[in-house]
């Protein structure tokens, strides 16, 4: 064996080794009984065997063996065979998720687009590095210094164009664009700073009464960001809100239950954790929250997990609210992370919550990760199929559970809506969904901004005009129909006949997006939102 594969050899056995006396540690304190010398003699029958097989596989098989990837390879094995949500995290991995969890990074502020071979500006964010240098929307992006990062000399890939403008905090960047569609090179030194990310994305009011806020996902400043927008809202006499968590994957317990103390009034229960190793732990509303009181609906789909479930569960336990949407994923484990010596981690399950009725919304698991996935896009294809339908074979109505009031809810998996919505099957929205899946409306946004962005800002300098006054004209509709042929996607006329207006709609809100931020994105798309729209009619809002 080389000095090389001996010492990463060795850098795996240590980080296996660490890994499970780690988990030993979490688990129960040792003590001298019979189950403390079990577990002693398991894990060295383990750190044996284990052993045994790198030592065979570096000397007689067939190929040159990647030690590090094999290690990680290894790592998220082991933990795969606890649950689907226990897994491993290598340095570069766990950065990322520091990163996003922290809702802040050092770079300039600007969203990037690819196009083929050649990078866009998308959006530059207000007040950050980037806009204030005088980049915007549209711009195509030549050179990052001094690497080519467009066109047909690129030396960069698409992904590390990021990497090289991202940098530390006060250094400098150089980039190079050509914009409104002249030949003509603009240069611009940008100093990087501390971007901040944001969770909250939009909170606008959808009529005199009723106030939006949408939650993408559960990070540091979610509760923050939350606090803001209530605020902003209720400044503005807001009576009824809309909370939409549709999509939001979830992230962090804590920030959840702050959400949470914003909407319960002090006393009602919001969750709670107990595992075979963690004592129950109830967390109950305080005071002082901005909307105790006041009409409250709460929109989950098939894609809102974990932190969302424990909002949209405390929420509907209490009586507190109404939940609209199709059944959430059903996520109940709480994962704690634990950091490793070498910069990776863990994220271990080492609890369940529960909603305050008791449920534990957690899906089964015991036949495997894959078949734990598997039955979850089974699911949804079920759903569509069956159309106008709501199929409610999988909720098992013997996990019956009382809300404050002594409405039932139940258990089994994720949480069941108060209003179910149908799921949306049609044959005339295939052309639409081509249309998004191949990137048709964001692709000819970019281009149109790269052409004509200073007289689109000119005529439009606010959101508030452009959402009253633009009209997808006919040269950019028949621009959109002209890339989907060149991508090969068949016109449907039955399509375009019915969905033409939310087709153009997208490409409003999608414009902008790009020109005025995210918050602007939701006040135009929402107007087309059929989910939305039939929410607030059930909720007979509209």
């Amino acid at each position: 064996m080389t000095e090389k594969k001996k010492t990463t050899f060795s850098i795996g056995i240590v980080l296996l080794a660490m890994l499970l006396g780690l988990l030993a540690g979490v688990m129960t304190a040792p003590k001298l009984d019979t189950k403390y010398w079990q577990r002693q003699e398991m894990e060295s029958v383990m750190s044996q065997r284990i052993n045994t097989m790198l030592y065979l596989i570096d000397n007689y098989y067939v190929d040159q063996v990647d030690y590090d990837s094999l290690t990680d390879e290894m790592m998220n094995s082991l933990l795969s065979t606890l649950d689907p949500h226990s897994v491993y995290l290598t340095p570069n991995a766990y950065a990322t998720e520091t990163e996003a969890m922290s809702g802040r990074f050092e770079g300039i502020g600007l969203n990037l687009y690819y196009i083929g071979d050649t990078v866009y500006a998308l959006h530059a964010i207000s007040g950050a590095p980037a806009a204030k240098a005088g980049l915007h929307a549209g711009d195509r992006i030549m050179r990052v210094d001094t690497t080519l990062v467009s066109g047909t000399g690129m030396t960069a890939q698409p992904k590390s164009v990021v990497n090289l403008i991202r940098g530390p905090r006060f250094s400098t960047v150089e980039l190079t664009v050509q914009r409104q569609g002249s030949e003509k090179l603009h240069t611009f030194k940008v100093q990087r700073d501390v971007i901040h990310t944001t969770t909250v994305p939009a909170h606008i009011m959808l009529d005199k009464k009723t106030g939006y806020i949408r939650i993408t996902s559960f990070g540091s400043t979610t509760a923050t960001e939350f606090h803001a927008a209530l605020l902003e809202l209720l400044n503005e006499n807001m009576k009824h809100l809309v909370l939409d968590l549709r999509g939001n994957g979830g992230g962090s317990l804590e920030t959840a239950i702050g959400v949470c103390d914003e909407l319960l009034p002090k006393g009602d229960l919001i969750v709670y954790t107990q595992g075979e190793h963690v004592r129950r732990s109830n967390v109950y509303a305080t005071s002082g929250g901005l909307f105790e009181e006041g009409r409250l609906t709460v929109l989950i789909d098939e894609e809102s997990a974990s932190a969302s479930e424990i909002v949209a569960g405390a929420v509907q336990d209490n009586d507190r609210g109404t939940i609209v949407g199709h059944r959430s994923f059903g996520k109940g484990l709480v994962q704690r992370q634990l950091p490793l010596p070498d910069g990776a981690a863990i994220l271990l399950t080492t609890a369940r919550y529960h909603t305050p009725s008791g449920r534990c919304i957690q899906r089964p698991y015991d036949m495997g990760s894959d078949e734990y996935y598997r039955q979850y896009i089974t699911r949804i294809i079920q759903n569509y199929v069956a159309a106008d339908s709501i199929l409610d074979a999988e909720y098992d109505t013997s996990q019956t559970f009382l809300t404050k009031k002594g409405r039932k809810v139940y258990g089994g998996g994720g949480i069941r809506p108060d209003i179910m919505l149908p799921y949306i099957s049609d044959t005339n929205l295939v052309y639409y969904n081509r249309l998004i899946g191949h990137h048709v409306l964001e692709e000819t946004a970019i281009l149109q901004l790269f052409n004509h962005y200073d007289q689109i800002i000119q005529r439009y300098p606010t959101i508030e005009l452009f959402a009253k006054d633009y009209q997808v004209d006919d040269a950019t509709w028949q621009s959109i129909l002209a890339l989907a042929d060149r991508k090969k996607i068949p016109r449907h006329a039955a399509s375009i006949n019915k969905y033409g207006n939310d087709i153009r709609n997208r490409y409003k809100a999608l414009l902008a997006n790009a020109l005025y931020g995210e918050n602007a994105y939701y006040q135009v798309a929402l107007q087309g939102d059929i989910e939305l729209q039939q929410a607030l009619k059930k909720l007979k809002i509209r």
